[in-house]
C-alpha cells in the first residue's frame, strides 16, 4: 500500500483531541463526609486517582474514527500485481533480398527465428507479414530480380514507432546497395538489429541509343557491380537481333523510335532513339570561370568515350537562353532569369545551377562514389536558396550525397523539365571533383538519362557510410503498469460504521 498523499497522515495528531476531552470531562461524584472522616485530610493517592480513564474502549474508537479519516485524506492506493506488455518479435526482410540468391545466406538464421516466435514481415512501407508457405517457396528456391529502389533509411522512424517498447525485438535484413539508401541516414534503435548482406551482383543495361546511319546505332551500354559502375558504347547493325556486348549475349528488338534490349533471361529494357546530338548551353560569371574548364573537360570526355555527338558552347546573353539546348548550366551567383525558368517548364530542358556562394568548410567526401574517395571541401550555404530557381528543399530528391548526410546535388521537377541544384564545385578549392576519374561517369548518368537505370545501380555503400547513430527505444522504460485501487471508499465506510457504534453505544449509557 502506498499513499499518493502521505502529508496527511500528520492529521492523525487529532487523535489527542479526544483524549484529552476524555481526561477533563469525567464527572467526579458528590461526596458527603461523615462523622468524623471530615476531619480527615484527602491523600495525594485518591487525588490522583481522579484522573484515570474509564470508558476505555468508548476512547479506542473514537480515535479510530479519526486515524481513518487522516488515512483517507493521505489517499492511500493498493497495488496489485503489475502487468506486463507482451514483447514483440518480428524479422523484417528488404524486397531486393526476398528475389535474391543472396536469400541463402540469412536463411539458416530467419528459420531459427521463427521457431523462437518471430513473425516475419516485407521491410516496405506497409511493413506486410510474409505468410509461411509464401517464405518456404522464396527461400527454397531464391532467384535474382531487378527491383525498384527502396529507401531503407527512410523507414526506420516509422518501423522504429511500431516497435517503440525496450522489450520489443526486431532483426532487419537489407543488402548493402546504394540505391535502397536515399537522404539522411536514420537513428537506429536499439532494440533493432540490422544486418546488411552483401550483394555480388552484376548487372546490365542500355542507357542510350543513337542513331549513326540509316543501317547502324550507337549503343551506350551501362554494367554495374559492388565495385563500381562503367559505361561502353557499342556500335550494332540497325536490323540486329541479337548482340555480344561485354561478352554477354543480349537480343535486340528495334520499333519505330525506340529499342528493346534483353539480357538473358531478365527483364526487356525499352530506351527511346536519340536522333539528335547532345547540345550544352553554359552560362558563367567571372567567378565562375575557372568552373566552366573543369566541366567542358569532363563533358568532352563523355563522347569519344561514349561515342555520343555532344556540342557545348558558351552563352553570353545570359538573358535568352539556348532554345535547343538539352541542358543549360548557370554557373553564376546571381539570379536564375526567368526565361531560362521557363524553358525549363514549357521545353523539358535540363537546368543546372551553381552558385558557388557563402562557402561553408566541410570534412566530408562523396557518398558511394566508387573506390576512388572524392573528397569535398566547401558546400554553398544558401546554395538551394534560389528563389526564382524554384527549388524548395522540402521537395526536392538528393542526386549526390556526402558522407556527413550533407546533400551536394539535388533535383526538383519544374513542369516538363528538372532544376538540379549544385552546392559545391569542381575546383579544388571546393572539392575534388574536378581532378576525379569519376566525374564523366557521374555526369553521364545525367546527361544521358534512362528512367530506370537506377534500378539497375548495384554499387554498394561502405559499412562507415550504412551505420546508423544508435539510440534508445522511443519508451525506453518498461511499461509493466500495476494496477492501483484506491482505498478511501473502504476506510470512509469503516470510519462511518465506528461512528454509528459511537453513537449507539453513547445512546444506551444516557438511557441506562
Amino acid at each position: 500500500m502506498t499513499f499518493l498523499s502521505p502529508y496527511w497522515l500528520l492529521a492523525a495528531s487529532a487523535v489527542l483531541v479526544p483524549i484529552a476531552i476524555h481526561l477533563w470531562n469525567r464527572r467526579q461524584g458528590k461526596t458527603v463526609k461523615v462523622g468524623s472522616l471530615r476531619w480527615l485530610e484527602p491523600s495525594a493517592s485518591k487525588r490522583w486517582s481522579s484522573i484515570r480513564l474509564s470508558d476505555i474502549w468508548l476512547l479506542v474508537l473514537r480515535c479510530l474514527i479519526l486515524l481513518l479519516l487522516a488515512v483517507a485524506l493521505a489517499k492511500p492506493v493498493w497495488e496489485g500485481a503489475p502487468t506486463t506488455q507482451q514483447a514483440r518479435k518480428a524479422i523484417f526482410i528488404s524486397p531486393e533480398l526476398l528475389h535474391s540468391t543472396a536469400l541463402r545466406s540469412i536463411k539458416p538464421i530467419v528459420d531459427a527465428l521463427l521457431q523462437r516466435g518471430y513473425t516475419l514481415h516485407r521491410y516496405t512501407p506497409a511493413f506486410e507479414v510474409i505468410p509461411t508457405e509464401d517464405w518456404q517457396v522464396l527461400s527454397n528456391n531464391p532467384t535474382d530480380s531487378i527491383v525498384s529502389s527502396g529507401n531503407h533509411w527512410g523507414l526506420l522512424p516509422a518501423l522504429a514507432q511500431q516497435y517503440e517498447q525496450a522489450q520489443d525485438s526486431v532483426w532487419l535484413f537489407t543488402s548493402d546497395q546504394q540505391r535502397h539508401f536515399q537522404g539522411i541516414p536514420a537513428p537506429l534503435q536499439e532494440n533493432i538489429r540490422w544486418v546488411p548482406v552483401a550483394f555480388e551482383s552484376n548487372t546490365h543495361w542500355v542507357q542510350a541509343a543513337y542513331t549513326l546511319s540509316i543501317d547502324s546505332l550507337l549503343l551506350i551500354t551501362g554494367q554495374s557491380t559492388r565495385e563500381g559502375t562503367k559505361f561502353n558504347a557499342v556500335k550494332v547493325a540497325a536490323l540486329a537481333r541479337e548482340a555480344n556486348i561485354n561478352g554477354k549475349s543480349v537480343r535486340l528488338a528495334m520499333q519505330r523510335d525506340s529499342l528493346t534490349a534483353q539480357w538473358g533471361n531478365s527483364a526487356p529494357q525499352t530506351v527511346a532513339i536519340q536522333k539528335e546530338p547532345l547540345r550544352i548551353g553554359i552560362a558563367h560569371d567571372k567567378a565562375q570561370q575557372a568552373e566552366v574548364r573543369y566541366l567542358q573537360a569532363a563533358v568532352q570526355a563523355i563522347s569519344p568515350y561514349t561515342g555520343v555527338p555532344i556540342e557545348t558552347h558558351i552563352i553570353t546573353t545570359t538573358t535568352q537562353p539556348d532554345t535547343a539546348a538539352t541542358w543549360l548550366f548557370w554557373l553564376n551567383g546571381g539570379e536564375v532569369p526567368g526565361s531560362w525558368l521557363g524553358q525549363v517548364q514549357e521545353k523539358g530542358t535540363k537546368l543546372w545551377v551553381q552558385s558557388a556562394s557563402e562557402p561553408v568548410p566541410i570534412t566530408a567526401q562523396l557518398a558511394a562514389s566508387g573506390i576512388e574517395r572524392i573528397r569535398i571541401h566547401q558546400l554553398a550555404a544558401t546554395g538551394i536558396a534560389n528563389s526564382k530557381a524554384g527549388i524548395n528543399p522540402g521537395e526536392a530528391s538528393t542526386v549526390w550525397l556526402t558522407t556527413a548526410g550533407e546533400p551536394l546535388l539535388v533535383v526538383q521537377p519544374l513542369g516538363l523539365g528538372k532544376i538540379y541544384q549544385f552546392r559545391s564545385g569542381f575546383n579544388p578549392v571546393w572539392s575534388q571533383l574536378g581532378q576525379s576519374a569519376q566525374l564523366p561517369e557521374l555526369l553521364l548518368s545525367l546527361l544521358l538519362p534512362q528512367q530506370a537505370a537506377s534500378n539497375y545501380d548495384a554499387r554498394a555503400l561502405d559499412e562507415t557510410q550504412l551505420k546508423s547513430t544508435v539510440v534508445q527505444p522511443l519508451s525506453k522504460k518498461d511499461k509493466s503498469e500495476k494496477q492501483q485501487y484506491s482505498l478511501i471508499p473502504w476506510l470512509v465506510f469503516l470510519a462511518f460504521l465506528l461512528f454509528l457504534a459511537d453513537r449507539l453505544i453513547t445512546s444506551k449509557r444516557k438511557t441506562a
